[in-house]
């Protein structure tokens, strides 16, 4: 019997709509499939799937986890902070763990309110002072986020917004609410009640380091001494604020937001329609702002507007 010595988590939600182990990471790494399918690749036989596979199904009931001779297994399960059970972190192998279990978030967003809660390993990481299953609006999990990663998030609410029940979202993403950047992987469901209210159950997985990453814009921004506000178009939702004045915090998001027309933007290579003079707390800003566009991305509407202080 084939086994491998690492930490596995398992997306509970997928297992149980699909009705089979739904893979959700190995060993820190992104897996995101069924085990059916990527059991050889991750160290398993036959055999040793039937027995992860015999634990898995254990611990979703409620029974007692099997004895099996000559194997050590520790599970570590993480709910959303409504009680949902969202992932199961396992250790079956034939020695005990002597590598540290990797870090798990379970958070909770509710698309109508547009707020999260976040539960787990530890909340703080996201940097914006919340407690354990404390309600916030989205706008306060993206405070640091990296700019590269908002077409990726923007995609993300397209989908929540217009999938199908149970439906399955990733993304990789990065915050530096401090000196070093924090890089995460998460992957969520959707669920939509009979009401039509959409939420969506997502597992963060907290990476080592993270491939191809960039964060041209924000050192750009930075560089020019000026503050650039993210901003998801089509349902007004601030992403992220970096640069001089980040982050700008809700009552001064609020201000940008009442005075910008976001129905006429100009683009990075054209300042048609694209500059405003605004007031935030009395004091003058030039506003440029534009839509942003990924060959990537092929939904979600990102807008950036970029403020510099008038003299």
């Amino acid at each position: 019997m084939a086994l491998p010595a690492e930490w596995i988590a398992i997306d509970i939600i997928g297992t149980k709509l699909g009705s089979e182990v739904f893979v959700h990471s190995f060993a820190g790494e992104r897996v995101a499939r069924p085990l059916r399918r990527v059991r050889t690749k991750l160290g398993m036989d036959h055999k040793g799937e039937q027995v992860f596979t015999a634990v898995v199904d254990a611990k979703l009931a409620g029974r007692e986890l099997p004895a099996i001779p000559g194997l050590h297994i520790e599970t570590h399960q993480i709910d959303g902070s409504d009680g949902t059970p969202i992932g199961l972190i396992c250790w079956v192998a034939a020695t005990p763990p002597k590598k540290e279990r990797p870090t798990y978030n379970g958070w909770v967003l509710d698309m109508t309110a547009m707020t999260t809660r976040t539960s787990g390993d530890n909340p703080s990481l996201i940097g914006d002072g919340r407690a354990a299953n404390e309600e916030r609006h989205v706008q306060y999990l993206f405070m640091y986020l990296c700019p590269e990663d908002a077409w990726g998030m923007c995609g993300g609410y397209y989908d929540a917004l217009t999938g199908y029940d149970g439906l399955l979202i990733d993304s990789y993403w990065s915050l530096r609410p401090a000196d070093q950047w924090t890089h995460m992987w998460s992957s969520c469901r959707l669920r939509v009640a009979e009401d039509g209210q959409r939420t969506l159950y997502g597992l963060t997985m907290v990476l080592k380091e993270r491939q191809n990453f960039e964060s041209n814009i924000a050192t750009l921004v930075r560089f020019t001494h000026a503050t650039m506000l993210l901003v998801e178009k089509k349902n007004r939702i601030p992403l992220t604020t970096v640069g001089e004045m980040a982050p700008l915090g809700e009552s001064r998001i609020a201000q940008v937001l009442d005075q910008i027309d976001l129905d006429h933007l100009g683009s990075p290579d054209s300042s048609e329609g694209a500059e405003q003079h605004i007031v935030i707390d009395g004091q003058s800003f030039l506003a440029t702002k534009f839509a942003l566009h990924s060959a990537q991305e092929k939904h979600g509407d990102p807008v950036a507007i970029i403020l510099l202080t008038e003299s």
